[in-house]
């Protein structure tokens, strides 16, 4: 599904809605599916440390304004197998809990939950009032993370996010690193996520 959206936000803080977003996705699955839905930051969902969503967003802004902001967001629901190549990695809610779901219902409350998180980051225009309940649903929080990022690569345990939504990464020995979603790609030590 797709969404245009007019936040009331600073260009600034726009990257931060993907994050929003991620987390009422996360929030529906749990609610219409019953399975342990997390997020690997900042904008996949894993079931079983599998990926079953992906989201990005694009936007169209001023240097002080933002005109509109694109999200689009995959979820597999009812795709019952995968490719070899990506089966490792790749999951659908049907093919984790061994039932089909409702689409409608699933899209229906993405949206209930994205309103109710959309509201609480246009109050702060930042994730400060959505980082708890994002941190408790990061599925690598506490965990061994390896950050790959062109210029630095490192490895480190994953923190949490800020009310900017940087990922938190206490590098070994080196103190903590505030990465920033788009310029790397984070994977957990030992897999995907």
């Amino acid at each position: 599904m797709t969404l245009l959206l007019r936040p009331k936000a600073p260009p600034e803080s726009i990257s931060m809605v993907t994050l929003v977003m991620g987390l009422a996705v996360t929030a529906a699955i749990r609610r219409i599916s019953g399975l342990d839905a997390k997020i690997k930051w900042p904008n996949d969902i894993v079931v079983d440390g599998k990926k079953v969503c992906g989201i990005l967003t694009e936007l169209s802004a001023e240097m002080t304004a933002v005109n509109y902001v694109v999200i689009g967001i995959g979820i597999n629901v009812n795709t019952e197998s995968f490719p070899p190549e990506i089966s490792e990695v790749a999951a659908s809610l049907r093919s984790v809990a061994g039932r089909p779901f409702d689409r409608g219902a699933l899209i229906a409350a993405c949206m209930e939950e994205f309103e109710a998180r959309c509201l609480k980051f246009e109050e702060k225009q930042d994730l400060t009032l959505l980082k708890d309940e994002y941190n408790e649903l990061l599925v690598n929080c506490g965990e061994r993370v390896r950050v790959l990022d062109a210029a630095d690569p490192f490895e480190g345990t994953a923190r949490g996010i800020d009310a900017e939504g940087r990922l938190l990464v206490d590098r070994d020995g080196q103190g903590r690193t505030a990465v920033y979603a788009g310029e790397v790609s984070v994977r957990g030590v030992f897999g995907y996520v």
